[in-house]
């Protein structure tokens, strides 16, 4: 059930969903960028900006985000709504990531339940009671279609606001300028607008996630003890 019939309204709902001041929980985390880095001290900012970039490509993008697209057609359905939480679950190999993406995704059901933003859901209701997973892009997806986004324009507001999130890590320890971020973000653009079509084309049942780099970074930054980020 779409919960915004206005159009111009619901857009600025999306807005407002993708801010980086909307206290969903993404700036807490790097996705093992953190540890990336610190294991690599003399890489620039173009590396950085490509291991990102590789991980939109080859990780969120066939993954989080194809689930997002799932879930943005389920937005009406719970039972499909936890089956798509159960798949994407299976596919976060190391706790830093499944507490990443489940925490993000609690934060973000009960502030876009709790703002108003959305009318409450039978399966946002159970992220809230904690009888659900809620991983982020299940979430995500849930929320936006509930709010009449486009398919396209949810899905490519989920991948910028990772991209944006990665990149806002990088800035905070100090490897990446903000300048260079806010370029980086500009000359992804169409990138992003690509990657995101193949998101919605793809079945959830051809989901997959290759980011070996990053996911044994994140390993490692589970039993760092001094850690700015979460993940």
């Amino acid at each position: 059930m779409t919960t915004v019939t206005d159009h111009g309204v619901a857009l600025m709902a999306w807005m407002q969903l993708h801010d980086s001041a909307f206290p969903a929980g993404r700036l807490v985390h790097s996705h093992g960028l953190e540890e990336w880095l610190a294991q690599r001290p003399d890489v620039g900012p173009d590396e950085v900006s490509a291991a990102v970039i590789d991980y939109l490509a080859h990780s969120f993008a066939p993954l989080d985000a194809t689930i997002t697209a799932a879930a943005w057609r389920a937005a009406d359905a719970p039972d499909v709504l936890r089956d798509l939480d159960d798949l994407i679950g299976s596919y976060k190999l190391f706790d830093n990531a499944r507490h990443a993406s489940q925490s993000t995704g609690a934060q973000l059901a009960t502030m876009a339940s709790q703002s108003g933003m959305v009318v409450p859901c039978r399966y946002l209701d159970g992220v809230l009671a904690g009888n659900h997973a809620g991983h982020c892009a299940v979430v995500e997806g849930a929320v936006q279609g509930r709010l009449g986004i486009p398919l396209h324009t949810a899905v490519a507001g989920s991948i910028r606001s990772m991209l944006a999130s990665m990149l806002s890590s990088a800035v905070r320890l100090g490897r990446l300028g903000p300048m260079r971020s806010q370029q980086v973000q500009v000359r992804l653009a169409a990138t992003v607008v690509d990657l995101a079509w193949d998101s919605c084309r793809r079945s959830p049942h051809d989901v997959w996630s290759t980011a070996p780099a990053l996911e044994i970074s994140g390993m490692c930054h589970e039993i760092r003890t001094m850690r700015q980020f979460a993940s």
